[in-house]
């Protein structure tokens, strides 16, 4: 029986969640029963060495020029150069990046089963379902023949939006945790001057992620004498500025360890995962934090096809410096017990088979 023809498009390989959790998914992929392609915008990343062997690899690099009748006539020239070589040429075609109009395109044209995968919770990102619209309308998400949510609260928010409930998903992401285990027992140099500690691991965006809160908290910590410190492991746009409101209120007890290929030692010596973003769709620390044994504080409740997080793997906090403070206090005072192990091995299974169902839905 012939092998089925599977392409993915993502925009490059980096350290993010995104990028994890394709990496996790195209490992557990069966390679006797499918040829997959992989669609780079840029052929990088420090994840690009672990990229399974049998997986092709192409780089769709769209032009930046800045003149816009000129890139404008570049990109049209590469569309219609991929439509010649391309189209419906896939059994399965995968835009894995929500939002790149490039992955769309990719995937929309390359396949008649063409799937988009949703990693956030637009609805919350933007402020009204016009500026919704205005997103996934620019990546033709009624195009797609299936799409597939991370989080039941994504999914349900989007499809109060659009009317796609009958094609939509909740699959989340795979996790090697084999590896996350292996990898936390790393020996590295931790400042351990605290009794407790608290870390953070992702992107340095305040739009998202909301860092700013914890520094605020540590502020109150260090103003109250209350011994505890915060890891912060990550990089991105709003780096400097959290270093600059760190110097400002002369803090002691936030560290930046910046960004790691391996932030499962600093998961492991930590006491807590903190998370004080404004939205996700379902973040991959919380596995990795699950299987480390690791409870969350998060001002982000959100559930997928398996795990919720309230009570039985950490708090929720209200989304301002004063709660989270609270919250702080509490599990300092009170600690948290994960009472519940999670079978990922089981959950991996479960997972890949109902992508494998999807993807070999049969073309129209």
């Amino acid at each position: 029986m012939s092998k089925k023809k599977i392409l993915f498009a993502v925009y490059n390989l980096d350290i993010g969640g995104i990028e994890i959790s394709l990496i996790n998914l195209l490992k557990n992929i069966n390679y006797e029963k499918y040829d997959i392609t992989l669609v780079l915008e840029k052929k990088e990343g420090i994840f690009l060495d672990e990229v399974p062997k049998q997986i092709k690899i192409i780089e769709y690099k769209v032009s930046q020029n800045k003149i816009l009748v000129i890139r404008k006539f570049i990109n049209f020239c590469k569309q219609l150069n991929w439509k010649f070589h391309y189209k419906n040429h896939y059994d399965c075609a995968i835009s894995y990046a929500t939002y790149s109009k490039p992955c769309s395109f990719l995937a929309r044209i390359s396949s008649n089963n063409s799937i988009l995968f949703v990693h956030s919770n637009y609805c919350q990102l933007y402020s009204d379902n016009v500026l919704v619209k205005k997103f996934f309308d620019g990546i033709t998400i009624d195009k797609f023949k299936s799409i597939i949510f991370v989080s039941n609260e994504a999914k349900n928010d989007l499809c109060g939006v659009y009317e796609i409930a009958n094609k939509s998903f909740v699959i989340n992401n795979l996790i090697d945790y084999n590896r996350i285990i292996k990898l936390s027992k790393v020996n590295i140099n931790l400042d351990l001057r605290y009794s407790k500690n608290f870390v953070f691991v992702g992107r340095l965006d305040e739009s998202s992620k909301k860092v700013s809160r914890i520094i605020e908290v540590a502020k109150k910590c260090k103003d109250k004498k209350i011994d505890v410190g915060f890891w912060i492991v990550g990089d991105g746009p709003d780096l400097k500025s959290y270093i600059d409101l760190k110097e400002k209120y002369k803090l002691d007890n936030v560290i930046f360890y910046g960004q790691q290929k391996n932030p499962y030692p600093y998961m492991s010596n930590a006491d807590y995962l903190i998370l004080t973003s404004s939205y996700e769709g379902f973040p991959v620390v919380y596995n990795e934090a699950i299987i480390l044994g690791k409870p969350i504080l998060t001002t982000v409740d959100v559930s997928d096809d398996f795990i919720s997080i309230p009570n039985r793997f950490g708090i929720i906090a209200k989304h301002n410096v004063d709660d989270i403070f609270d919250k702080v206090i509490y599990l300092l005072n009170n600690g948290f017990v994960i009472k519940e192990k999670v079978n990922f091995k089981s959950i991996n299974n479960s997972r890949i088979k109902k992508i494998e169902e999807i993807m070999e839905y049969k073309n129209d």
